[in-house]
């Protein structure tokens, strides 16, 4: 089942699955299947967020969320 695919879902993806200090261990690969896109989508997807400045990449298979509201945060 294809789930909606949008810059929004990614970044959720990315924040669920990020550690406590806002590190997300993956690549464009490792979501592309859960959201049944192809890698050059997910990619374009993950340089749209750096562009933003809602992620940063630290090395081929890690980013870090640099928009990172407090978990506790019912408003964000």
């Amino acid at each position: 089942m294809k789930k909606h695919f949008c810059e929004q879902e990614v970044f959720g993806f990315i924040w669920d699955n990020a550690d406590t200090d806002g590190i997300w261990s993956g690549d464009a690969n490792s979501w592309a299947t859960e959201f049944g896109v192809t890698p050059d989508e997910s990619y374009s997807v993950l340089s749209d967020l750096c562009d933003q400045n809602r992620i940063q990449k630290l090395e081929p298979s890690k980013y870090i969320v640099t928009r990172w509201p407090e978990r506790d945060d019912p408003e964000k």
